[in-house]
């Protein structure tokens, strides 16, 4: 999940650290090496999920994870929302 520098401040200051703190620790060098990308789990899920799917940053969340299903997919949306197949 991209993030913009207005994200990453509002996220960072949510969780109460420092900005380039939150940075080190929390996202990566996206594929393009266009931005910072969130960490995924090994598995590729978001590291923010609790174990029942719930945001721990619900309230900071990325613009694009607040516009989710509505204005973008992927190919395993549909087994991670299942609601969308309906």
């Amino acid at each position: 999940m991209r993030v913009s520098d207005a994200e990453i401040a509002r996220i960072a200051a949510f969780l109460g650290m420092a900005e380039q703190a939150f940075i080190d620790r929390e996202t990566e060098v996206a594929p393009d090496r266009r931005g910072l990308m969130l960490k995924s789990r090994p598995d590729g899920a978001c590291v923010w999920l609790t174990d029942d799917n719930r945001c721990r940053i619900h309230s900071v969340k990325p613009d694009k994870c607040r516009t989710f299903p509505y204005e973008w997919t992927n190919a395993d949306s549909q087994k991670v929302c299942p609601g969308l197949a309906e």
